[in-house]
């Protein structure tokens, strides 16, 4: 709240717009420019990869390299994380709508020209759901580069430890662009003789056999390759990708030691075409997955999963209305699936198919530019509405939602948005194959004591559709001065039915509700849980989140290699009310007080991105406050695990060893000037740098059992060295 009355504060006192650009400037700007056009006899020059609507924030190439990614996917993961809020934004390329943007996550982040986010009121233009943000990636105009990377990581309290290998081939030439990569790697296994436990009545005997792991052996290869091409006044995009995973371990089961093994592959395929038909910009992407897994030791069982889907999006101005165009977004979605399950003694086939339609309708209702005075005091006004209808083998449902994006004043931006829906069920939440995780430490609240269990992984085929009713409004500011300062705040409520979530924590409430869920050995100790996801009778949560975000401010037109550069983002969480129903007839759990689980209230996040000549820094740091969750729904008790606050903070510091300026010669004729050079860069990463551990105490005030130092987090403190190399 303080924050933004700070930036309302500034807003008055401070001129919005942007200091005139230098001649200079000019120059450096030009390339990000199309040709001129030429109407009625005057030139005008169209900003490259622009979208319809202008962004709320932006970052250029040396803001983006400031991030220290290893590729878009990164870049877009931690713009993600600046955003807030949990869902995934909506990506666009270059101002437009693609059938599969995801081809484009595996460049080099300098591939990018620049990254806009875009208001919220951008994803009804788009055809994106209500509210949902939207991220424009500019491609480059020509780029070429090849990259190799190896990364070598341990735990400062030794143990286990990783080593993989990145190599990475990418090139843009305008429509056309290709992108193939590969990856090996091995994470060794953590042994529990490694860490002192305090664990050695869990699991019985076994539980002291010195090759039980604690984190398993993992062995992955995999590699992709990405296409797209220009096809007259269309363009396709081909991608395949593949991947094989081994993991090892050894894990006490009751009184017995069992070597486990779990072996997977994956193999997708996709292809999209964009393309003009009759007025209509149309996106279709049809896409095929395989994969396979194998699992021996604790279980014997084989698994198969067939699935093919196609998704078709499009969208067009349909009239021009007094104020602005009427956009209309329509969009199909078509999947069938196959999972095939083999057993010691039985075999079970599960075949499952959904078909799904969408259409919006968006209004421009005011224009601040526009001649009308009324227009212009109300500013900008942007109204959708739209629906849907879904059917699958769990059931049939449909959707209505609207939205409003109002723009009262430069810098100020007020929307909502408002969805009553019954979704689908993901495929991976229902089909992934079924397997045993890595042991895990858990509170048993029936027995009161801590221990080690195998959890059940993988999806659950009995899901039913949710239904959900959701409601947002979110107040925007800035960006303001020099500083690009901007903060944001947002409501949130969520009230769901037959919502899919995990289990909450190990109460006797839901031990009630789910106990097939529980498996028990003979002197009723726990020896493992079902985690996979289940339907929630019923649930509501409630929440504010809040942010500000601020840059250092750079010379206008100075290059991306000698920019200093600094950004700072804050957000925090406070959620006001989280209620959930385990089961029909049972009453709502309060989980903000300890019933049915405790969670957390609060939280909040920092984030800081620091770049100056060949040296970068990339910090994060996160807490959240500390929680009850109650042995007993309703009333707090001596037995109530209380969990303290926690706060964990990551450094990442990487150095460019050989500079831009030796590879100035060595740049390809008519390939954009690389923002990075071609030598090695060096890569220093900490995790959780001051190694906090989770901690609990009981509701007396005694030591939580469970909660020592090497429990809940054997790892801790971990660093990485990469090496990367551009050639």
């Amino acid at each position: 709240m303080l924050w933004l009355s700070l930036v309302s504060l500034v807003a008055v006192e401070v001129p919005a717009a942007r200091p005139t650009p230098d001649p200079a400037a000019a120059q450096v700007a030009a390339p990000d420019l199309d040709d001129p056009v030429q109407v009625d006899d005057v030139d005008v020059r169209i900003r490259r990869g622009a979208a319809r609507l202008p962004p709320e924030t932006e970052l250029d190439g040396a803001e983006i390299d400031a991030l220290g990614a290893w590729d878009i996917g990164e870049v877009l993961q931690r713009m993600n994380e600046t955003l807030g809020g949990g869902a995934q934004a909506m990506v666009i390329i270059n101002g437009k709508r693609v059938a599969n943007p995801g081809v484009f996550s595996g460049f080099p982040p300098d591939a990018l020209e620049r990254a806009e986010v875009l208001p919220p009121g951008a994803a009804a233009l788009y055809g994106g759901a209500p509210g949902q943000r939207v991220i424009n990636l500019v491609l480059q105009r020509r780029f070429s580069s090849h990259d190799a990377r190896v990364i070598g990581g341990r735990p400062t309290q030794g143990g286990t430890s990783s080593l993989s290998g990145d190599l990475r081939r990418s090139a843009i030439s305008g429509e056309s662009t290709q992108q193939w990569g590969g990856r090996l790697s091995r994470d060794t296994a953590l042994r529990a003789e490694e860490r002192d436990r305090g664990l050695e009545a869990v699991g019985g005997a076994g539980a002291e056999h010195g090759a039980v792991t604690v984190k398993p052996r993992v062995d992955l290869v995999a590699a992709n390759l990405n296409l797209t091409r220009p096809l007259g006044d269309s363009s396709a995009v081909f991608s395949l990708n593949g991947q094989a995973r081994n993991a090892y371990s050894v894990v006490p089961f009751g009184a017995d030691v069992v070597d486990s093994r779990l072996r997977a592959e994956t193999l997708g395929a996709a292809f999209g075409l964009n393309s003009q038909v009759v007025g209509w910009s149309v996106q279709a992407n049809l896409n095929a997955q395989a994969s396979r897994a194998r699992e021996e030791g604790l279980a014997d069982r084989r698994s198969e999963n067939r699935s093919i889907g196609l998704a078709l999006t499009a969208n067009r101005t349909l009239m021009e209305l007094f104020a602005g165009p009427m956009v209309a977004n329509v969009a199909a979605n078509i999947s069938e699936t196959r999972s095939v399950v083999d057993r010691e003694q039985s075999r079970s086939t599960l075949d499952f198919n959904a078909r799904e339609a969408r259409g919006s309708l968006t209004a421009t209702l005011s224009k601040a530019d526009s001649d009308s005075r009324i227009a212009r005091l109300v500013g900008d006004l942007l109204a959708t509405v739209g629906g849907g209808v879904r059917t699958s083998s769990a059931g049939s449902g449909d959707e209505i939602n609207g939205a409003i994006a109002w723009t009262p004043r430069k810098g100020v931006l007020l929307n909502g948005t408002l969805s009553a829906s019954t979704d689908g069920v993901p495929d991976a939440q229902r089909f992934e194959p079924v397997y045993y995780g890595a042991p895990t430490v858990v509170f048993d609240f029936r027995t009161g004591e801590a221990v080690e269990v195998l959890p059940v992984r993988g999806g659950n085929p009995d899901l039913q559709a949710p239904r959900s009713q959701s409601l947002a409004l979110n107040a925007a500011l800035g960006p303001f001065t020099r500083w690009s300062l901007s903060a944001n705040l947002g409501y949130q409520r969520l009230e769901a039915e037959d919502g899919i979530g995990a289990l909450p924590d190990l109460t006797a409430e839901v031990e009630a509700a789910f106990p097939d869920r529980f498996r028990r050995d003979e002197d009723g100790r726990l020896i493992s849980v079902d985690y996979r996801p289940i339907n929630l009778r019923s649930s509501l949560a409630e929440g504010l989140n809040t942010s500000l975000n601020f840059n250092l401010p750079r010379p206008t037109g100075a290059a991306a290699s000698e920019a200093t550069v600094l950004r700072v983002a804050i957000s925090h969480t406070f959620r006001l009310r989280n209620t959930v129903a385990l089961l029909a007839g049972q009453p709502d759990l309060d989980r903000l007080k300890g019933d049915g689980g405790g969670i957390s209230g609060q939280d909040a996040r920092v984030m800081v991105d620091a770049r100056r000549g060949r040296w970068g820094v990339n910090a994060s740091a996160r807490w959240q406050s500390g929680f009850r969750t109650r042995s007993i729904s309703g009333q707090d008790s001596a037995r109530d695990l209380i969990t303290e606050p926690y706060t964990a903070t990551d450094l990442k510091v990487t150095f460019q060893i050989t500079s831009s300026a030796g590879r100035a010669s060595q740049r390809e004729e008519g390939v954009a000037p690389r923002r990075r050079s071609g030598g090695l860069q060096l890569a220093l990463e900490i995790d959780n740098l001051f190694d906090a551990r989770p901690g609990a105490h009981m509701g007396d005030g005694s030591p939580a059992p469970g909660y020592g130092r090497d429990i809940q987090d054997p790892i801790g403190r971990s660093v990485r060295l990469s090496l990367q190399r551009r050639f």
